[in-house]
């Protein structure tokens, strides 16, 4: 189906992420559950054939159905404030830089990266070629008319402790981290009203050291490898239901958690508002508003009567969640004899406490399960004029740069579920007092460097008159 539609040769209506890993496509019932396609007359011959124009480098169109990623308020609005990234306003395509031969091996452009064909492909990532280096002496740099950047004024430091897209990608980092959308988890371009808030919550960019909390990126030929400088990340908390025993949670396949709590939960195909979804009774309405007034509309009501249905649903609403979330732990453990089922959201793990409480689990409770992931962002890339430090030393050094001060409230799944705030700071392998102590020195870093010249041309000065007075005497 991704094939057809990429080509541009049907219309591919649905899509096939609810489908379990056993189905069947020749089964009587499949018909109704796989993606309607339907077909452009025009793309075909009379005689039913297809001309495909074999150009050998894909558009980058193709790659963005897959490899999107954009702000949330892109889709609140505020599209046109945003820039693409300077390489495809440049004219330069995915295919580029991103490029493969019949083994498909696509070239990432991290550093270092190894080719699994054995070629050198070092010239493809960012330093490779905008700057070069001793070890590209038999590789192309400057490919496509890259410029080399002039970096003036910026301590060679900078270069061993940052990726260049620490600097130069994804949006403007922010003391609060803001939210993301990816083309796949979020199903981008499928007809749909949206207001930002769609989960998963993904976050970012959280300046960090490359992979310092990622535990599925070990450093394989699939995954960039563990450099330890400081690159900008994505970052989400993952839901999933799990058994719990000796301190560790094996997470549970979501066809299987489906099968067992799906009755319980009452749950169809939303997971938040179906749990949160409360409504009166006629009963509780007249307790709350009288015999007259509980049969009014909703548009109805005062202010005084909307805030009084308000509070009795919130109620209602925790209870409702509670009960219905511990009838699904005990059936999971039904099927799993001798376990703690546990439902891990927001970073924090969930368990029954009697029949119809649940409690929840921190820290070494749940262990580092329940934990953030993150990986590295590579586009979009901003212009030179954009970058950090383009404005000064202050904008990473100092006490409220959003470089070593970022923070990330955690997206929860559970509605009315609280939530803990991660600093990046908790992370990021650095003295907090040295740090402080260093952004001082910022502070008046331009005025020292004006009285140490003045200083500087006074001491000049005075030693030429005393060398032309002693001159003057001889």
């Amino acid at each position: 189906y991704a094939p057809t539609a990429a080509m541009g040769l049907a219309e591919v209506a649905g899509n096939m992420k609810r489908l379990k890993d056993d189905f069947d496509p020749k089964s009587e019932e499949a018909e109704g559950k796989l993606p309607q396609v339907k077909y452009e007359p025009t793309r075909f011959r009379a005689d039913g054939k297809v001309f495909f124009d074999l150009v050998r480098k894909p558009e980058s169109n193709s790659c963005l159905y897959c490899h999107s990623n954009i702000a949330t308020d892109n889709v609140t609005g505020g599209r046109w404030l945003h820039d693409e990234d300077v390489h495809v306003r440049a004219g330069i395509s995915c295919a580029d830089c991103h490029r493969n031969g019949l083994d498909h091996a696509t070239v990432r452009g991290f550093d270092d990266e190894q080719h699994v064909a054995g070629n050198s492909i070092a010239s493809f990532s960012c330093a490779g070629c905008h700057v070069g280096s001793q070890d590209l002496a038999k590789n192309l740099t400057g490919r496509l008319g890259a410029p080399r950047p002039e970096h003036r004024g910026i301590p060679p430091l900078h270069f061993d402790k940052l990726t260049c897209t620490a600097c130069h990608s994804g949006p403007q980092p922010t003391r609060q981290a803001g939210k993301l959308m990816n083309s796949i988890l979020h199903t981008l371009g499928h007809k749909s009203i949206r207001d930002g808030e769609e989960l998963p919550g993904v976050f970012g960019p959280v300046v960090m050291p490359a992979q310092v909390i990622d535990g599925n990126q070990d450093g394989s030929a699939d995954h960039e490898p563990m450099s330890g400088k400081y690159a900008p990340h994505r970052m989400m908390w993952p839901s999933y239901w799990g058994i719990l025993k000796a301190g560790d949670i094996t997470v549970l396949h979501p066809d299987a958690a489906y099968e067992l709590v799906r009755r319980d939960l009452k749950v169809r195909t939303d997971f938040t508002p179906e749990l949160a979804d409360v409504k009166l009774s006629l009963l509780q309405r007249k307790e709350l508003l009288g015999e007259e007034r509980s049969r009014v509309k909703e548009f109805e009501w005062t202010d005084e009567e909307r805030e009084k249905i308000l509070k009795a649903e919130s109620k209602v609403r925790v209870v409702q969640v509670a009960e219905r979330m511990a009838k699904a732990l005990a059936a999971i453990e039904k099927a799993y004899p001798d376990t703690q089922a546990v439902y891990v959201s927001g970073g924090i793990g969930f368990v029954r406490s009697g029949e119809a409480e649940i409690k929840p689990l921190l820290g070494k409770e749940v262990g580092n399960r329940a934990g953030p992931v993150a990986w590295t962002i590579g586009h979009n890339v901003r212009p030179a004029r954009q970058a950090l430090g383009a404005q000064g030393c202050r904008e990473c050094h100092s006490h409220d740069s959003p470089f070593f001060n970022t923070e990330v409230t955690a997206a929860a799944v559970l509605p009315d579920q609280p939530v803990s705030t991660w600093a990046v700071a908790d992370v990021q392998p650095m003295d907090r007092v040295v740090l402080s102590s260093w952004n001082e020195l910022f502070v008046g870093r331009d005025m020292f460097k004006i009285a140490g010249l003045i200083v500087l041309g006074l001491t000049s000065l005075l030693t030429f008159a005393s060398v032309v007075s002693r001159m003057t005497r001889h």
